[in-house]
């Protein structure tokens, strides 16, 4: 048994010990967090803006996504979704086309399809569906002996646990940077502890983890009532309010609320504030609705596709997507794994990285395909 590969990275170690240590501190002061005295800027880089991310194209990105979409000739609709990034209608329109090409026995196009909803999906972050699109895609390339949609498959799963590594980063960094925000507020420097936390927040939602948000805007209330901005306080708060009930979280929405009013908010405000939080909980139940029926409709099609009634199957696949076309993205995260385990899960996606990107490389060099075997190994150094 390998042991090394069960051993989590030095920053997951790290974060360990800090959280552990945090937990002591909150335990004797539970008021506020106390964290280590000691001075830990916070990153700049903990987004989007990473140079070791924005040195290069890591995901299907929209421009790698609408060269494919000009080869398989897809019509302007697709392509218009693309580009404004409705992702969620592009795959719609993309399994229409791939059940066209299951009714014409047409492998090689599937393939295509399969590969391009696997890119689509990445771009959503839904790692799991995109996984799913590139295996089919790939076990159908090895069937039909298609060399060079097997290797742009392997290269793309490759990306995608890139990406899965990288946005596990993120969150880590993202958490971390928010302790020391704390650390800051603590000692009393204020100065830039409101343009943190507020990085913290946009990076939270950028990459969809709401909950962190909302915890983020708690501590911008808090902030801003050191300094008895209420309107301030108010907004944060509700903001916070908001995240947690569209995503299903509605009694910690309601805590909030309760909150605001033992500190005295207007008894009007606090009802426009329920009702708002009314109406966010009431679209969440209906996602869960949605992504249920998409849920039965994707069982069926299992079921349809084992016994050989791949049209029927099909068909069952298509109102699968449409159903989770009509969800918010919101209520795909209500749910979100911790960030330690992001983290140390995210070690076997590197595993995995490596050995897709190798198995791409080797494909493209039996085939002379100098450039992609050389940008497929720059990926490598993406790896960390």
């Amino acid at each position: 048994m390998n042991v090394k590969r069960l051993i989590p990275q030095a920053s997951t170690i790290r974060l360990l010990i800090v959280v552990a240590f945090f937990g002591l501190l909150y335990v004797i002061n539970d008021d506020e967090v106390i964290p280590d005295a000691m001075e830990i800027p916070v990153s700049s880089d903990a987004g989007y803006n990473d140079p070791k991310i924005s040195k290069t194209v890591i995901a299907g990105t929209k421009a790698d996504i609408s060269i494919q979409l000009e080869q398989l000739n897809l019509d302007q609709q697709i392509q218009d979704s693309i580009h404004n990034s409705q992702f969620k209608q592009a795959r719609v329109k993309l399994l229409e086309m791939a059940a066209l090409a299951v009714q014409q026995n047409d492998k090689n196009k599937l393939s295509n399809y399969m590969l391009l909803l696997g890119k689509v999906a990445t771009n959503e972050m839904e790692f799991d569906a995109a996984e799913v699109y590139l295996q089919e895609a790939l076990d159908i390339a090895v069937q039909t002996g298609d060399t060079m949609t097997e290797a742009n498959t392997y290269q793309q799963l490759g990306k995608l646990h890139i990406r899965s590594r990288e946005l596990a980063r993120i969150a880590g960094n993202t958490y971390e940077n928010l302790w020391h925000v704390k650390n800051q507020i603590y000692r009393g420097e204020y100065r830039f502890a409101e343009d943190n936390l507020r990085q913290i927040i946009d990076t939270s939602i950028a990459i969809q983890r709401y909950g962190a948000a909302a915890g983020a805007y708690q501590t911008l209330a808090k902030f801003h009532r050191r300094f008895h901005d209420d309107y301030q306080a108010q907004n944060a708060s509700l903001e916070a309010a908001k995240l947690y009930a569209s995503s299903g979280q509605l009694t910690r929405s309601r805590q909030i609320v309760s909150e605001l009013e033992q500190q005295g908010v207007d008894s009007t405000a606090l009802s426009l504030m329920n009702a708002e939080i009314t109406d966010l909980f009431e679209q969440h139940q209906d996602n869960v609705e949605q992504t249920g029926q998409a849920r039965d409709y994707q069982m069926l099609y299992q079921y349809y596709s084992s016994k050989g009634e791949f049209e029927r199957a099909w068909k069952l696949r298509i109102l699968a997507s449409k159903s989770l076309a009509r969800t918010s993205a919101r209520s795909m995260y209500s749910r979100q794994a911790d960030v330690m385990a992001i983290l140390y899960s995210s070690n076997f996606a590197m595993e995995k990285a490596h050995g897709y990107l190798n198995q791409a490389s080797n494909l493209f060099a039996k085939q002379g395909e100098d450039d992609l075997y050389a940008s497929t190994q720059d990926m490598h150094s993406l790896i960390y």
